[in-house]
């Protein structure tokens, strides 16, 4: 991306980067927290845009130190749920995941619990 910048809006930036990426870091994190919801729903995607989804999703939670999220793929034929387990398999966010149980959404919904 390009940009045109005058000169008298430019400034100096101090070498201490440390305490701009923490600050930069924690405004994140306090943003995510505030906005993120711990469920979400990726019916009518196919796996590879569901994957996506469900990646960027996950990040947002882990940033937002949630410990428990719930995938909402439907019944169906079970391509979506089976390609979505077997994608959160090998993410490094996910501590254990299962289907849900009766009052959950069964087995409709994947109960994912997250690395502190």
């Amino acid at each position: 991306m390009k940009t045109t910048v005058n000169i008298k809006f430019l400034e100096k930036v101090s070498n201490s980067n440390k305490t701009k990426s923490k600050s930069i870091s924690d405004y994140t994190r306090i943003s995510k927290s505030k906005n993120i919801k711990s469920e979400i729903n990726v019916i009518g995607l196919n796996i590879e845009e569901a994957t996506f989804v469900v990646d960027k999703f996950l990040d947002d939670c882990s940033l937002a130190k949630l410990q428990n999220i719930r995938i909402v793929h439907g019944k169906g034929t079970g391509k979506l749920r089976n390609g979505i387990h077997s994608f959160l398999k090998n993410h490094p966010h996910v501590k254990s995941f299962r289907l849900g149980t009766y009052g959950e959404g069964e087995m409709g919904v994947t109960i994912v619990e997250l690395k502190k």
